[in-house]
């Protein structure tokens, strides 16, 4: 059965040695695979990869090693994979979990414009404006 995130952390804390807790608890680790999770994405909103790439701005090559597990996109790449999919905010939140990425904080400055970005459903062209206009350079510029 899986424990609640406030078990764990109790568990692990209160433990003599590492051995204590990580047999008993290794059926609640996630691991985390971006490929597996954009290739759901693709099923969910119906869309197709070259479609998904080309709004992301990628290169075709990079974008697809991305989705064949090839390659793991850095949390930027990742925002601008969630911006090709169209993402919510909600819906980017979860895909920076699920790959493995904190999610947008409101008090970095950066997470903060890309947060009014979603909400405001900017494409990924218009919230790379913003944040180059702002002086923190862009989504597509960043590793």
């Amino acid at each position: 059965m899986e424990q609640k995130t406030e078990e764990l952390l109790n568990e692990i804390t209160h433990a003599k040695g590492a051995d204590q807790f990580m047999t008993s608890i290794e059926s609640n680790f996630v691991h985390f695979e971006p490929a597996e999770y954009l290739v759901e994405l693709l099923h969910i909103k119906g869309l197709t990869k070259s479609l998904v790439i080309r709004q992301a701005n990628l290169t075709p090559t990079t974008g697809y090693q991305y989705f064949d597990g090839k390659r793991r996109p850095s949390r930027s790449r990742t925002i601008a994979l969630g911006f090709g999919f169209q993402l919510t905010l909600t819906e980017m939140t979860t895909m920076l979990k699920r790959t493995g990425y904190a999610p947008l904080y409101a008090k970095d400055e950066w997470d903060a414009l890309v947060i009014f970005a979603l909400v405001q459903r900017f494409d990924l062209n218009k919230t790379d404006d913003l944040l180059f206009q702002y002086g923190l350079g862009t989504i597509t510029a960043a590793n």
